[in-house]
């Protein structure tokens, strides 16, 4: 009986353990999916955005810039092949604030690299905002850092 309760046992926080790790590589994909998707809003991809979307997600995830590429290209897989940016955004919604805050603000760095804010890239991180509960104020905020 007692080894059948520590096999149990064992075998829940394994599954725990298990599950952790793939909720970690889902919020990680999440917010390298995001930026690729904000690189692409304007049917434009070039070397800057690029470039961007490596550096902002080393530092959102604090990895280096080979997983970054890696995470990257994978999520720019996925997000080719995604209905909507809802299968992302719910993933970051019981995220700490400040993290999802940091992902608005990066998504501004991204498509401010080439210079030019497209109207599709506008709507998207405001939909995007909108979708992981930041406020209308700390989007302003974040739009404001980032373009500095």
């Amino acid at each position: 009986m007692f080894k059948a309760l520590h096999n149990l046992f064992k075998q829940i926080s394994e599954d725990s353990t298990s599950s952790n790790i793939a909720d970690e590589q889902a919020f990680e994909l999440s917010m390298a999916a995001l930026l690729c998707e904000v690189a692409s809003a304007d049917s434009e991809t070039n070397e800057e955005e690029s470039i961007a979307k490596t550096h902002q997600l080393s530092l959102l995830l604090n990895i280096d810039t080979d997983r970054a590429s890696t995470l990257l290209a994978t999520a720019k897989k996925n997000s080719e092949e995604a209905v909507s940016i809802y299968e992302f955004t719910s993933k970051l919604r019981n995220v700490e604030y400040k993290q999802r805050y940091v992902l608005i603000e990066s998504m501004w760095h991204v498509a401010y690299a080439d210079g030019i804010i497209d109207p599709y890239e506008e709507a998207l991180i405001r939909q995007v905002a909108d979708l992981i509960y930041i406020t209308h104020s700390d989007y302003i905020k974040a739009k404001l850092a980032a373009c500095v």
